[in-house]
Parts: C-alpha cells; sequence; structure tokens
C-alpha cells in the first residue's frame, strides 16, 4: 500500500472544508496507520482520526485530544441538521458492511437512539470497522481509493457534531438563467444556512460519492487529479421552499451534480429532477 497521508489530508480537507494534517506510523503488529488531525489546533484539545490498513480490512478510529473535554461536549450538543448528518453518514457506513461502534460516557450507544442526547458528554469514542476488503492484493490506486472513502466517512460523521461557524462558498447553489425569464435574466436562489453549512455537503458526499447522479460523471476521471473532487451538492427541494425548522437529511435532500447538470437543473422553476435529467440525455 502506497498511501501517502498528506495526499489523503488534502483529499478530506477539500471534501470538509476542514483543513487537515497526515501523518502515519505503524502498530506493534506491523499495521500501518494514518492519522489525520486538525490544522492550527492544539492537539490536546482537538481530535484525530487514525485509519488503521490492515490485511483486507480498514478501521477508522476517533481520538479525543486529552484536554477535549469541551469539543466533545459541543458535539453532545449539535443541532438537529448535525445530529441527523452524524446518523446518516453512520448508517451508510453500516449499509456498506461496517461495524459501528459508538460510546457515550463510557456506556456503547446506538447512533439511531435519541436518548444520546439528552445527557452532558463527558466522552466520546467512535470506529467504524469494514472488514472483508479487498485491499494490500496489490493494487495501490484501489487501495487508496479504499482508505479515502472510510476515512472521508469518518469525517464526515464528525464534522457534523462540530461546532462550526458557516461557510460562504460551501455548496451555494449557483443563480444560472431560467428558461422564460428575459435574456440576461437571474434568478436568486436563497442563500441559508443550509447551503452555507460544509456539514451537509460532507456529508452529501460521504453518503453519495462523487459521480454525478444525472450523468454519471466523474470530474477527476475525465479531467485529471486537477479536477478531483471537483462536484457540486443540488438541494432536492429549492432552500427557498424550505421554512427556518426544516432539518436536511443528507441521504434523500441533497444530490451530487456536475456543474454542467447542475445548471441545466435550474433552467426551469421548480427545477428538473435527477430523472428528467437522466431521461434528456437516454439514460435510464
Amino acid at each position: 500500500m502506497s498511501a501517502d497521508p498528506r495526499s489523503i489530508a488534502e483529499r478530506v480537507s477539500l471534501e470538509t472544508g476542514l483543513a487537515f494534517t497526515g501523518s502515519e506510523g505503524r502498530d506493534g503488529d506491523g499495521s500501518r496507520w494514518l492519522e489525520l488531525r486538525p490544522a492550527e489546533h492544539p492537539a490536546g484539545q482537538t481530535f484525530t482520526l487514525r485509519t488503521i490498513v490492515g490485511w483486507r480490512r480498514i478501521d477508522v478510529l476517533f481520538r479525543p485530544g486529552n484536554f477535549a473535554g469541551e469539543l466533545i461536549e459541543a458535539m453532545g450538543s449539535a443541532e438537529q441538521t448535525g445530529r441527523q448528518g452524524f446518523r446518516a453518514v453512520l448508517g451508510v457506513c453500516r449499509d456498506d458492511g461496517a461495524d459501528i461502534a459508538l460510546s457515550v460516557n463510557g456506556a456503547a450507544r446506538d447512533p439511531n437512539d435519541d436518548g444520546i442526547w439528552t445527557t452532558p458528554w463527558r466522552s466520546l469514542d467512535l470506529a467504524i470497522r469494514r472488514g472483508m476488503l479487498a485491499i494490500n492484493d496489490g493494487d495501490a490506486d484501489a487501495d487508496m481509493r479504499q482508505i479515502e472513502l472510510w476515512t472521508s466517512r469518518a469525517a464526515a460523521a464528525v464534522l457534523s457534531l462540530l461546532p462550526l461557524e458557516a461557510n460562504d462558498d460551501g455548496g451555494e447553489e449557483p443563480t444560472p438563467e431560467i428558461a422564460g425569464l428575459p435574456e440576461g435574466a437571474k434568478t436568486r436562489i436563497e442563500v441559508n444556512r443550509y447551503e452555507r453549512d460544509r456539514r451537509n455537503r460532507a456529508a452529501a458526499l460521504a453518503i453519495h460519492g462523487y459521480l454525478c447522479k444525472a450523468c454519471d460523471l466523474d470530474m477527476g476521471e475525465r479531467y485529471g487529479p486537477d479536477a478531483a473532487g471537483l462536484i457540486e451538492v443540488h438541494h432536492v427541494t429549492p432552500v427557498s421552499e424550505v421554512g427556518p425548522g426544516y432539518i436536511i437529511d443528507p441521504r434523500t435532500d441533497l444530490v451530487p451534480l456536475c456543474p454542467n447538470c447542475h445548471a441545466v437543473a435550474h433552467r426551469r422553476a421548480p427545477p428538473f429532477t435527477v430523472d428528467e435529467l437522466r431521461k434528456k440525455q437516454g439514460r435510464a
């Protein structure tokens, strides 16, 4: 396996909007690990994500710092949007065959149990373990994709609960021309917390991946490394139509679209659905 921790850190930073640094080492049994830590934060007050790559398995461990008590407490007080993203990402991991081990205040808990949010969090342990993988079989590129996938999913789950400020560049809907309006006229699509929240984008990509749902385009494969991760997140229901109390579910409310398909979707109000976009291209 030739996965480079710096490359993994760059990819996860791109996906989540949170800058990470990467390091690597080996456990006593010889298993290699790669570790990500949020950049520019005191190590003891933040966390690391350690990805351990063994024979045909990957384990990703959330490891809080020794003085991360305030961070853990804040994660346990995450708003509903963050909680929904956390459950959604871990649910997809479980659906893909991973074992999820979550412990809050020293007790094993189910991520779908609403009771985990009723008591202040003093400690948090999270492990995502996926066995029976075709990894360490001599295909370095395939190994890299698996490591990126599972590390990114763990990062998206954790990011969902972090007390982050809204990111004005995190997945804002475009303002394309709409059919029927005068030439040059634009429809102003409301920009609010749903779009600016980088957690929604990270969760959506962790769940749905980077292929355009309308045309199956992978920008990285088409244009090379410079376009890797270049994808837009489309709101199935326009954010201008949902109320302030609406909780985004990244599994059903958000889909990745390439820039072209995203622009075409918004050529009409209401936007074309993904199925309609696929039919326009003769796709099932």
